[in-house]
């Protein structure tokens, strides 16, 4: 009887450890994902930047006609 008794404690503390580990990892989890997508909310509001004028010096535009040819250089 005693030989039963100390398994099924043994298995109770295995099971309370693999409980607390799933708890643990769950909490990580949740902690990280919550942070990530804040600071992915809080970004999205940050704007674009406007094109330098070195961005725009990329195309040269023709005016024929009525209509605007954008060439590359």
């Amino acid at each position: 009887m005693m030989m039963y008794l100390t398994n099924i404690i043994k298995l109770y503390m295995i099971i309370r450890s693999a409980h607390g580990v799933y708890v643990s990892f769950v909490f990580l989890k949740w902690i990280i994902l919550t942070t990530y997508t804040s600071l992915v909310w809080i970004l999205s509001y940050i704007p674009k930047p406007s094109l330098q004028l070195t961005d725009k010096e990329l195309y040269n535009e023709i005016e024929i006609g009525d209509y605007i040819i954008i060439n590359d250089k």
